[in-house]
Order: C-alpha cells, then sequence, then structure tokens
C-alpha cells in the first residue's frame, strides 16, 4: 500500500499505532475548522452533543473544557475510541461523555436523543448519503441542529492523499440531501473559503 492509499484509509478509520499518529497531526491540522465548527454549533450547556466520526475523542474534550453538556461520540474504530476514552477517562467516569462503536446509518439512539450534533470531515466516507442524513435527522429533536464541516472541493485537490477513497459532492446534493431529509439548510464559508459549514436544521 502507498503512502497516500495509507494516510487515506486512516483518516477514513483511524486504527492502531498509525491511526494514532495520522489523528494526532489532523487534529493539529484541522483546529481552525475544529473553532469554527464550535461556534457555529453554538452549545449550550443544557444539550446533549453527538460526535459522528468522533476520532480521538479532541473536539468533544475542547468542547467539554468550555460547557458542561452531555456528549456522545461515535466512530467506526473500536481502537479510536478506545484512545478517546483514555483521552476523556475523567467525564466518561462522570457519565458526561460516552463513546461508542458505531455505524452512522443504524445508530442506536432513540428518535429525538440529542439537541445538536456535528461531523468534521467525514462525510467523504459516508457510504450512502442520503440514508446518513436521515438518521441524523431522526435522532435529533425538532429544531436541532447538525453542523457539517468539511473543507471545499479545491481544497481537497491540493492534496494527493485525498484523491484516493474521498468522495466528492456539490453544493447542491450536499442541501438537496439535506432537505429530502427534513432539514432546513444554511451554507456558511469559513477559513477564507476553504472549507464551509452546512447548518441543517430539524423542521
Amino acid at each position: 500500500m502507498n503512502l497516500n492509499r495509507y494516510i487515506s484509509k486512516q483518516l477514513s478509520s483511524p486504527r492502531g499505532f498509525g491511526g494514532k499518529v495520522v489523528s494526532f497531526f489532523m487534529n493539529r491540522q484541522n483546529r481552525p475548522l475544529y473553532n469554527e465548527t464550535i461556534r457555529l454549533l453554538s452549545p449550550l450547556n443544557s444539550d446533549t452533543i453527538l460526535d459522528i466520526g468522533c476520532g480521538n475523542g479532541y473536539v468533544l474534550s475542547v468542547i467539554a473544557k468550555q460547557y458542561s453538556c452531555n456528549f456522545v461520540g461515535i466512530d467506526m474504530s473500536e481502537s479510536i475510541i478506545r484512545a478517546a476514552i483514555k483521552r476523556n477517562n475523567l467525564l466518561v467516569n462522570k457519565g458526561k461523555m460516552e463513546f461508542t462503536c458505531q455505524n452512522l446509518n443504524d445508530m442506536s439512539f432513540s428518535d429525538g436523543y440529542f439537541n445538536k450534533t456535528y461531523t468534521i470531515n467525514t462525510i467523504y466516507f459516508w457510504d450512502d448519503l442520503n440514508k446518513g442524513m436521515k438518521e441524523v435527522n431522526r435522532v435529533l429533536k425538532p429544531g436541532g441542529l447538525f453542523v457539517n464541516a468539511l473543507y471545499s472541493n479545491s481544497t481537497l485537490e491540493k492534496f494527493e492523499f485525498t484523491k484516493i477513497g474521498y468522495k466528492r459532492f456539490t453544493e447542491q446534493e450536499l442541501v438537496g440531501a439535506g432537505i429530502d431529509a427534513g432539514f432546513s439548510v444554511s451554507v456558511v464559508p469559513i477559513l477564507g473559503g476553504a472549507a464551509f459549514c452546512y447548518l441543517y436544521q430539524k423542521v
């Protein structure tokens, strides 16, 4: 497996030592994107928040330093879930944060469980955009917010590893899938247009 293919695979589903290394550098590179996502998420202390594709739990740990929400993180990788639990062990033990290995398309949570949810740089790897959107809508309360943060297609084209395994979506596709799932949708350019946050509000 060549290096770019390996990096792409680890970013889609971090595993083992390589996953830990990739997650470390990913968190450093993406901090401006994380900060913008948190700003637009506008957490409240009373919120129950879901991180889809939580990785090693870094973003949840940042939010938890500012807000006393209840947090849940899901990811497809069992090894990275273990890393997230270790990073956030204190909050996990207090029952304020939970991590579980789950597939987005068939989550175990009851209808309307969350006030807010977000995902950062994962939608490129979703198995089924429309099914995923409908499942996110299902687990949100009425009026709940889903923030989908991703780099623009032109930004992705600057990297060799994103040419392997990364799906590209148009604005029309991302807005349309949200509307079909029962959201109202707005698009916010961030980082000087290098990335976007799609804000999906459950109708």
